[in-house]
């Protein structure tokens, strides 16, 4: 980076930010960090830790864990949660393959690991780690070794979730044998501070949750023998111990779910295993640490730091296993902190589809599903927001379904009964600190979410202020569904180091379903995960405007040039205008829809779009002469590709609309039902006015009324 852009981040992030995280890198580059997690025994470590001989660890710290009074939320009899399970082929199927070796990434695709698993193998470019080298020594990313993600998610443990799930089913005992085997190679295989595994405090935390949920389920398995026991109790220990000495850098560099996650390790550890010297220190660090950084990563409005929706449900799950631990061992969370949670079910709960669970992939998704406890898809929130609900207040927000057994596993197989169906009223009775909204619209202003409804079409777009380091530069992005169909989408991530050839093509300005100005992002990359000059919006308006629901806003990442949005929604028809002003330099703008890859029919002025059976007619429109394209999936301009689940490219269709002016620029778009295949038009500055004037709002005239602020970066 230049010196300018680490300036301006210090003025953006913080010059504590910037100082925490130089820190880290002068203290992992200089050998410090890897001599204070050097490689070690163990059982030497926590021999000295209790002042006993290695003869009598084992058997000491069997007899106080039996003998300790923590309670995991776990009932004894798993068969009584099997009625839940929606599809057992489908888990017993997952199970067994996991057996052999062959495990389930990012809840969609499996690789064969062997047996036992090669944990350190990249599946996906047959590269191998090693373990000669230091966890400080092996990079996140490099172009020899891929992405890191693919060896951390098979070490998450998803597989010990569906031995579980497939032990309450069938009782077989090759499931906690082999959740056994696993675990016993994974220790075998993961020397401690050696190899990639060993890097993340996150990644500790999240394989200590799946071993621990293992452990207390297979309590009354042959498989579960003292020697196993005693071998998890230390290895728990043990990743205590090193999330405890670098928990410093989540919570001063990262911020966000990597310090919530370890956090929730630490109070998880702490509290279960009450008998180590460490232990009380570590429960108290960890919820303090949990509480503070949710009240500050989860803002007042219930939106996400991260403005990513999978993120936000992965803390959400975090939040469930914890206030389950704590509500079993005599701890409550505060009720300032459940409220946040409240806030934030809500959130997701108003951006999500009725029909399908779905909310738009918006932001970074790294295919976290920490807790894989049911048979729904992984883009199906509904599990997720069940479950807190009734954690939190005793009632599960969704009609009977698949839906409803990780509620079951998190608050016990019995079954209290979910609300005959889902409504506004429904929710904020279960969350009642939430004001109540309207239905065709809702405002999320601190984190600048905007939702509009109207009958079977759902638009969601973003315009605000980042408080945090930002994700991507997507301002004014616009997300919209029709009857639980996705139609404009979000390209998704696909990977946090996919090479050079996929650099930017789902991150990138120009992916996004907003205007680009110059072929330019509107921010400035600076490193893998950090972008410099933050794009600032501005909501001018929102709400009821004559019949109809109405965003106007805009933001400044193209300064001078302003790009300014106006979003109408009424009876199932959608009306955007872009309005690209404030230099009189030539620049080239650019509008991008991305559209599901559904069946089409298109020309330069938009398309018909054929989503299960139902017509939409997308049509496009133009101050200037322009010139248009579409085009699917294209390899050699990477145009065209989403990405719903993590590692995963799929096609869809790309539209663009291209002008070079020295002039301001109106782009208009309509989305709107059809009954008969009709090829679109181009649609004018009369014709939108005609329907807005239908509409009550009266002209465009007045979208080109606002004074913007000047903003320079």
């Amino acid at each position: 980076m230049q010196l300018q852009d680490v300036l301006q981040v210090t003025r953006e992030a913080g010059l504590s930010w910037v100082w925490w995280r130089g820190l880290y890198e002068v203290l992992l580059r200089i050998g410090i960090l890897e001599r204070k997690f050097k490689h070690q025994s163990v059982d030497d470590l926590l021999c000295r830790s209790l002042g006993v001989n290695r003869d009598e660890l084992d058997s000491m710290i069997i007899d106080k864990w039996r003998h300790c009074e923590s309670h995991f939320f776990l009932k004894t009899e798993l068969s009584d949660y099997a009625r839940y399970i929606g599809d057992p082929e489908h888990v017993i199927a997952i199970a067994d393959d996991a057996l052999d070796g062959k495990i389930l990434f990012f809840s969609r695709w499996q690789a064969d690991l062997g047996s036992p698993p090669n944990w350190l193998l990249n599946p996906v470019n047959g590269v191998e780690h090693t373990t000669n080298l230091h966890w400080t020594r092996i990079p996140d990313l490099a172009e020899d070794i891929g992405d890191i993600k693919y060896v951390w998610e098979a070490s998450r443990f998803p597989e010990a979730f569906y031995f579980v799930r497939a032990y309450a089913l069938t009782g077989d005992e090759k499931y906690p044998e082999g959740f056994w085997r696993q675990f016993e190679s994974w220790i075998t295989s993961n020397p401690v501070e050696l190899g990639p595994n060993w890097r993340c405090g996150q990644e500790i935390a999240i394989r200590s949750f799946a071993w621990l949920f293992a452990l207390y389920a297979f309590m009354q398995s042959d498989a579960t023998t003292e020697d196993r026991i005693a071998l998890m109790l230390k290895s728990l220990w043990y990743n205590a111990y090193h999330i405890e000495k670098n928990h410093w850098y989540a919570l001063k560099c990262v911020k966000n779910n990597h310090s919530l996650s370890e956090a929730a390790g630490l109070f998880t550890i702490g509290t279960m295993l009450p008998f180590f010297p460490e232990s009380s220190r570590w429960r108290r660090k960890g919820f303090q640490n949990f509480c503070s950084e949710a009240m500050w990563q989860i803002y007042s409005d219930g939106t996400y730091v991260q403005h990513s929706t999978n993120y936000a449900r992965l803390v959400l799950q975090l939040f469930t296993w914890c206030t389950q631990i704590a509500k079993f061992n005599g701890y409550e969370f505060p009720e300032k902190v459940n409220d946040r949670f409240r806030r934030l079910l809500y959130f997701l709960w108003s951006l999500q589809d009725r029909g399908t669970g779905r909310l738009p992939n918006y932001g970074s998704n790294d295919g976290a599903l920490t807790f894989p406890l049911s048979c729904c898809d992984y883009l199906d929130y509904r599990p997720s927001l069940n479950a807190l609900s009734e954690a939190l207040d005793g009632k599960c927000i969704y009609e009977y379904g698949p839906w409803l057994e990780e509620a079951r596993w998190f608050c016990g197989p019995e079954h209290k009964g979910p609300s005959s169906n889902t409504s506004t009223a429904d929710v904020q009775a279960i969350i009642a600190t939430i004001p109540e909204e309207k239905p065709a619209y809702v405002a999320f202003p601190e984190g600048g979410y905007y939702a509009l409804r109207s009958n079977d079409l759902f638009a969601m777009t973003r315009c605000g202020e980042p408080r945090h380091r930002p994700g991507q530069p997507d301002m004014l992005h616009l997300d919209v569904w029709y009857k639980g169909c996705n139609i404009l989408i979000d390209p998704g991530s696909y990977s946090y180091n996919p090479g050079k050839e996929w650099q930017g093509c789902f991150s990138s300005t120009r992916v996004h379903n907003t205007v680009n100005v110059d072929r330019r992002d509107q921010m400035k990359k600076g490193s893998r995960f950090l972008w410099v000059n933050w794009v600032r919006g501005k909501t001018l308006e929102f709400g009821s405007k004559g019949s109809a629901c109405v965003f106007v806003g805009e933001h400044y990442g193209y300064s001078p040039v302003v790009h300014r949005r106006f979003i109408a929604s009424q009876d199932n028809t959608l009306v955007v205008v872009d309005y690209l002003f404030g230099d009189t330099n030539e620049h080239q703008y650019t509008l991008h829809w991305l559209v599901n890859d559904l069946s089409i029919l298109e020309n330069e002025w938009g398309a018909m779009i054929d989503s299960k059976g139902d017509k939409i007619l997308l049509r496009t429109g133009c101050s200037h002469e322009a010139s248009a394209s579409w085009v699917r999936a294209d390899e050699k301009s990477k145009r065209g590709w989403q990405s719903p689940y993590y590692g995963e490219r799929l096609p869809a269709w790309s539209y663009q609309m291209e002008v070079c002016t020295r002039e301001p620029v109106l782009f208009l778009t309509m989305l709107k039902p059809m009954s008969e295949n009709e090829l679109p038009t181009s649609i004018t500055h009369e014709e939108v006015n005609k329907l807005l004037q239908s509409w009550g709002i009266g002209s465009l005239d007045y979208v080109f009324e606002y004074s913007s602020p000047h903003y320079s970066k």
